[in-house]
């Protein structure tokens, strides 16, 4: 069988990756996301797989995009397949795996060869007591502050939810993204600027739905593609729509109870067998059948693909910045 390698050239990616998975709590990047996790399942249950500090002389590597970083060899002997994560494509990559179904849809058949599949739930996710029943009191974000709206760090918001005796708990410390212990409610909200957000994935709601907490989101692309029923989650587009959704949760303890209890039937679609066996079925079913068709291709068949990738790569980000420079105008 066609040899799978992970890669891990960093002396800190190897430690995380030789740890007990229940030390993983601590460690939040898309390495560990994508690298670390699906390797340690995907070994736990048999599959023939090995880490790899350097970038082998056959079979197929599997990179995250952040490790492989600027560097865009012309590889020819081992198929690439690149975890792209929230990041840009990569050149190099032959094949790519993506977490936001709207990003799929746009390029699915392009050059770039996405795939869709899910995020592996937090590490070491410790869920809600559910001693506190319907209690509405500890509202949290849970993530970087870089990422939180600024709404969401005002005092007129604090000061609302302390009219509603709510206490605002949001969780910067990345060592504490797994406890879900004493929360009522998440809120996440990257922007109230209308902001799909295309290259990020759902991983706020799908661990929400694992701790059984209901979740406040805005309407990114992530979120609305999971979405099946008012009751996966509360959307809001404003800090005022916010305030009146925790109202609602507060006022209404039946609805909170039908939220907790739909998260967790949701959190079966992506619990850890559900996602091994998507990762399982992307290897057996894409990469395998890709890397035999790859492998009979000329180099210089290969390295047409290279550079159709690469420029294309090249000119996004030209666009980008143009873009980027005409918004600011």
């Amino acid at each position: 069988m066609t040899k799978i390698y992970f890669y891990t050239p960093h002396k800190i990616q190897q430690q995380i990756i030789q740890e007990n998975h229940t030390q993983w709590r601590s460690h939040h990047s898309n390495f560990m996301a994508w690298i670390a996790q699906t390797y340690f399942y995907l070994k736990q249950a048999g599959f023939p797989c090995k880490i790899t500090e350097k970038i082998p002389d056959e079979g197929i590597l599997i990179a995250d995009r952040d490790t492989l970083a600027n560097n865009y060899p012309f590889l020819d002997q081992v198929m690439l397949i690149c975890a792209k994560s929230d990041k840009e494509y990569h050149p190099s990559a032959h094949l790519h795996t993506i977490h936001n179904p709207i990003d799929w849809q746009k390029e699915k058949n392009t050059i770039w060869n996405p795939h869709l599949i899910n995020h592996w739930p937090i590490p070491g996710l410790i869920p809600r007591d559910k001693k506190r029943l319907s209690n509405v009191e500890n509202i949290a974000y849970i993530g970087s502050k870089s990422q939180i709206a600024p709404e969401l760090i005002s005092t007129t918001w604090k000061d609302a939810l302390s009219s509603l005796n709510c206490h605002w708990l949001p969780i910067f410390n990345s060592s504490q993204w797994n406890d879900y212990t004493c929360l009522d409610v998440i809120v996440a909200a990257r922007s109230f600027e209308s902001n799909i957000y295309l290259n990020k994935g759902a991983i706020k709601l799908i661990n929400a739905w694992h701790a059984g907490v209901p979740a406040i989101l805005t309407p990114e692309s992530g979120f609305m593609a999971e979405r099946k029923t008012d009751l996966d989650f509360i959307i809001v587009r404003s800090v005022d729509e916010a305030i009146q959704a925790v109202k609602k949760l507060k006022n209404y303890p039946e609805l909170y109870h039908k939220m907790v209890e739909n998260g967790y039937e949701r959190a079966k679609e992506t619990s850890i067998q559900q996602t091994l066996n998507k990762w399982v079925s992307f290897f057996n079913d894409v990469a395998f059948p890709a890397y035999a068709e790859w492998s009979k291709m000329s180099k210089n068949q290969k390295r047409f693909l290279f550079y159709q990738r690469y420029f294309n790569f090249k000119y996004s980000r030209v666009k980008d910045r143009f873009t980027r420079k005409i918004k600011l105008i």
